[in-house]
C-alpha cells in the first residue's frame, strides 16, 4: 500500500514538472506587477543563469509567454516566482502541458 502511494506521488511530480529542474518542455509566463506581494521575495535578473535570462527576455519580447525548452532550470520561475528586472518586478509562472 505504501509503495503504491509513493509511486503515485512520484508519477505526479514527474508528469507535472513539479521539480524545478524538469527536463520537459513547458511554458513560461511573465507579467509585470505593481509591487511585490507582502512576504514574497524576488530574484534579481542578474542572478539568473544565462539560459534563464535569455528565456525571460524572450517572454518579455513575446508579449509575456514563451516555450521553455528541455534542460532550462525552472526553480526561479516556479509558481509564483518573482524577478526584479530593470527597476520593475515581474511575476513568473510555469505551465507544463
Amino acid at each position: 500500500m505504501r509503495f503504491g502511494v509513493v509511486l503515485a506521488v512520484a508519477l505526479v511530480v514527474l508528469s507535472t514538472g513539479c521539480l524545478g529542474g524538469s527536463n520537459g518542455t513547458g511554458y513560461l509566463t511573465v507579467e509585470r506587477v505593481d509591487e511585490l506581494p507582502q512576504g514574497e521575495g524576488a530574484v534579481s535578473y542578474e542572478n539568473l543563469s544565462s539560459a534563464q535570462q535569455e528565456v525571460f527576455q524572450q517572454a518579455l519580447d513575446e508579449d509575456g509567454s514563451v516555450t521553455l525548452e528541455k534542460g532550462i532550470d525552472r526553480n526561479e520561475f516556479i509558481d509564483p516566482g518573482y524577478v526584479r528586472y530593470d527597476g520593475d518586478v515581474y511575476r513568473t509562472s510555469v505551465a507544463v502541458p
